[in-house]
């Protein structure tokens, strides 16, 4: 009797002992290595970053010098090795100033230099606040082009004419240029190209890949240049 009353108490003890160790092992951390995986869910904010502009895209230029160098890429790009574009920037009366193989800043001596330079007329001089150029290392005429920025938006527009009747004024030596362009960019810019537009010029394709290069661009005048 005392033995089978000793074996009930054993097996009781034993199921005791089962279930507490049960219900030990559901608040325990699950060991490494453990078969039963525990799914971690960490939610990550993402905050989208909006850029406010006033409607206009991002300038690929931040100077008229960044912008030759921009067009004159964009046109070589696709030349020929023939058409590419060699040219020279700078103040070709302030050597201190000319950059070999590329666009450069103008830097005038005197307002005429803007004249006798870049077709710009001196008289207006004091509305640019930038001014850049490049062109044929062996002939102006062939191929010269300036970039210049305004002070004052409200004169983009106002000197388009002016710049034209210049141009179509001159009297041209070392060979007479045979088309001229000007184009309005964004970011109060006007470009004024002139060049030979025959015989393998490349005056017409340049001022053709500048509305290719920046989409924006306007070509407010493309006219011939008839030498008097």
């Amino acid at each position: 009797m005392k033995r089978t009353l000793s074996l009930i108490s054993a097996i009781l003890a034993m199921l005791m002992l089962a279930s507490c160790g049960g219900k030990n092992n559901e608040d325990e951390t699950l060991p490494e290595g453990s078969d039963t995986t525990v799914e971690t869910t960490e939610t990550t904010e993402t905050t989208e970053t909006t850029e406010e502009t006033d409607g206009t895209a991002e300038l690929s230029y931040a100077s008229a010098e960044e912008l030759l160098v921009t067009l004159m890429n964009g046109y070589n790009a696709s030349a020929s090795e023939e058409t590419m574009l060699y040219v020279a920037g700078g103040n070709s009366y302030n050597f201190d100033t000319v950059k070999m193989d590329a666009p450069a800043k103008f830097v005038a001596l005197a307002d005429t230099d803007y004249d006798e330079n870049l077709g710009y007329p001196a008289a207006d001089a004091g509305k640019l606040d930038d001014a850049a150029s490049m062109f044929n290392m062996m002939n102006v005429n062939t191929f010269n082009c300036a970039a210049f920025h305004f002070a004052d938006s409200s004169d983009v527009d106002a000197m388009v004419e002016p710049l034209k009747n210049n141009i179509l004024a001159r009297q041209w030596i070392c060979g007479s240029p045979e088309k001229l362009y000007i184009v309005k960019l964004p970011g109060d810019y006007l470009v004024m190209a002139w060049g030979v537009a025959s015989s393998g010029g490349i005056i017409d394709t340049f001022g053709a890949s500048i509305a290719i290069t920046v989409p924006e661009a306007e070509i407010v005048v493309n006219q011939a240049i008839t030498a008097e």
